[in-house]
């Protein structure tokens, strides 16, 4: 048999019924197991477990934020959609409302009180222990001149009725010892200069408190009630800048043990009502919409001042830094988290 004849005798055989069936959208034979590219479905996977872990992440960060018992650490941020401050735009104002009392002005004036609320309690507690030491030498000075004045009524005393040997060389050198003491003791007083600075300081917290507490009285009525915007600020502008530039003199080491004191041993003072405006900065923050409310509706998330990162500073003791530096570290939380 030829060739040709080969071909049309294959041909014929099989018919249209025997020819192998093709995929119409792949163009190839159905029969034959479909190919699966190892390297890309590799890829797939790789890029769906990553994904999921950005996305838990993600999820456990918002968690941990809103959770009030929940540790943050001190690199992890709040995103700027979290933490909202109330008044942050300075030019919500109105042309109009220039010369009007608004919401914002009433609050930029109330971070002024705030100010000078922590000039007059630090200086408070300055002028407390400048007047403990002047006492307390000047006590000194007392004591040590009764004792020589006892001493020269003993140096009278004849040597034939002497109780002891070398009596009178004794009481001469005690004398001349207290007579000493209290020049040096004199002589730190007025080095110190504790009778001017009193008196300065004296005055300062009298018309520091005297203005404190007009502002206070004024920025607690309604704005009906307040002195109109422009007597306002002609009247108390010039006083708060005079005692917010003036404010004493106060060693770096006095101002630190002062904080420290009233941060330890006066908590009370900082948070004296539980509101907001009487909070005392800078031991709490700026007034900030509450990040641990899930409203969605701004007006009704509630403004908050939450302890800044200088209270949590100075409110560790001595016994609780040398305990975090022996032992491990905790995660510290931050200010918008609550205590």
């Amino acid at each position: 048999m030829s060739d040709e004849e080969t071909d049309t005798f294959v041909d014929s055989e099989m018919g249209p019924e025997n020819e192998p069936e093709i995929d119409p959208v792949t163009d190839t034979d159905t029969d034959e197991e479909p190919k699966i590219d190892i390297f890309s479905l590799k890829e797939l996977r790789e890029n769906i477990s990553r994904n999921s872990l950005e996305i838990d992440d993600l999820k456990n960060k918002r968690d941990t934020i809103s959770s009030n018992k929940s540790d943050v650490s001190e690199d992890m941020t709040l995103t700027p959609r979290k933490i909202k401050y109330v008044y942050s735009n300075t030019f919500e104002e109105h042309d109009s409302d220039v010369n009007e009392w608004s919401n914002i002005k009433r609050y930029r004036f109330q971070k002024c009180l705030w100010r000078l609320k922590y000039n007059r309690i630090v200086s408070s507690f300055y002028f407390d222990n400048l007047k403990k030491s002047e006492h307390k030498w000047s006590w000194m000075i007392i004591v040590i001149s009764t004792l020589t004045s006892g001493l020269t009524v003993a140096n009278n005393v004849d040597k034939s009725n002497a109780p002891i040997e070398n009596y009178n060389t004794y009481v001469n050198i005690l004398l001349t010892t207290s007579s000493m003491t209290t020049s040096l003791i004199a002589a730190w007083i007025k080095k110190q200069m504790f009778i001017e600075k009193i008196n300065e300081i004296d005055k300062y917290l009298y018309e520091l408190n005297a203005l404190c507490e007009d502002l206070e009285i004024q920025l607690s009525l309604l704005n009906v009630d307040r002195l109109k915007y422009d007597e306002f600020k002609k009247k108390y502008i010039p006083g708060m800048t005079q005692y917010l530039t003036t404010n004493p003199f106060i060693p770096a080491v006095e101002w630190k043990r002062c904080i420290r004191e009233i941060t330890l041993d006066y908590p009370e003072l900082l948070n004296i009502d539980d509101s907001e405006d009487n909070k005392m900065w800078p031991w709490y923050g700026d007034l900030i919409l509450d990040p641990n409310n899930d409203g969605t509706n701004e007006s009704e998330i509630n403004h908050v001042r939450y302890p800044t990162t200088f209270y949590r500073k100075f409110k560790k003791t001595n016994k609780e830094k040398i305990t975090s530096s022996c032992c491990r570290k905790k995660p510290s939380k931050t200010v918008y988290d609550n205590n």
